[in-house]
């Protein structure tokens, strides 16, 4: 793929990505999947490139990952505190509300999946839910997301 970039042609640099973000969806690199579909994306439409959308498509649903890149929104203290997080478990609400697994939220916050577990436990039993899901919906409900 780098190198159908420095050659400039946009159209095999799209393919080598849809073919990077199935080899990394294979392996369970979820992350880099999804970046990977989202360039290509982003070129085959620049493109017109109609079936290289489907494809791009496709790929997409097999691997359950979204094209739309999540959007992250930090609480202020006044909401957190409103709810009953901390600051730290405001953030863990967001990357929760934005569909990132414990072991991805351990990642991004530089701690532990057993770190980040305890901190969505903490959420759930704040917010009063009993799932993920829940917790989810209720950053919603706030425009957390």
């Amino acid at each position: 793929m780098t190198r159908w970039r420095a050659l400039g042609d946009r159209w095999a640099t799209a393919i080598a990505l849809v073919r990077e973000a199935e080899a990394a969806a294979s392996i369970g690199a979820a992350d880099r999947a999804a970046s990977s579909l989202r360039d290509a994306h982003e070129i085959a439409s620049q493109l017109g490139a109609v079936p290289l959308l489907a494809e791009i498509d496709a790929v997409s649903s097999r691997a359950r990952i979204s094209l739309e890149a999540p959007t992250r929104i930090a609480l202020d203290e006044t909401s957190a505190e409103r709810l009953g997080l901390t600051p730290r478990e405001a953030e863990v609400l967001a990357l929760v509300a934005a569909g990132r697994t414990n072991r991805q939220i351990g990642d991004e916050l530089y701690v532990s999946d057993k770190t980040a577990s305890v901190h969505v436990s903490n959420i759930r039993r704040n917010l009063g839910v009993n799932s993920r899901v829940d917790a989810a919906a209720v950053a919603q409900r706030l425009r957390i997301t």
